[in-house]
């Protein structure tokens, strides 16, 4: 059998800590968060993208308009400001999002899906479920709704702004 680290990190928090058990779904959703993204960057690298700048075109695709102010990209990506502006100069040097001007509020920055960044995010989309979405696929669709539902049960007891 295979050794498991999180079940040899389980053990050694039991032995030093109390809540093993709360410890194991943390150290569970981290490692198992860092293998997705692993699996679905590899998907996305072939066109270039990364999942973060793909996340940046999709949630533009979603929009009525294929836009969005800068700041609402920010605090959709959960991502500090900066890191979304980096995210934006990147996709903007490769063409997929133009950057504008709000014209009814020069501080605001807009930013744009173009008809290559739309084509690219396609591109990321075909790719993804070609690969059934990594190891998500490997799920029953009944345990990926109860995993789904779950994780939104955690997701909604996080306080607003934290």
């Amino acid at each position: 059998m295979a050794h498991d680290p999180v079940d040899k990190a389980r053990q050694q928090w039991d032995a030093r800590y109390p809540d093993a058990d709360r410890f194991t779904v943390v150290v569970t959703m981290l490692r198992t968060y860092a293998l997705m993204i692993r699996e679905l960057e590899a998907a996305l690298r072939p066109l270039g993208l990364n999942l973060s700048r793909f996340e940046v075109l999709l949630l533009l695709s979603f929009t009525r308009d294929g836009q969005l102010p800068i700041m609402r990209l920010r605090d959709l990506l959960l991502i500090h400001g900066s890191s979304a502006t980096y995210l934006v100069d990147r996709l903007g040097e490769a063409g997929l999002v133009e950057r504008r001007g709000d014209p009814a509020d020069r501080r605001v920055s807009v930013v744009c899906l173009t008809d290559p960044g739309r084509e690219a995010m396609e591109a990321g989309v075909q790719a993804l479920l070609g690969i059934g979405f990594g190891s998500v696929g490997a799920l029953a669709p009944t345990d990926r709704r109860d995993l789904a539902r779950l994780l939104a049960a955690m997701r909604t007891a996080v306080p607003a702004g934290a």
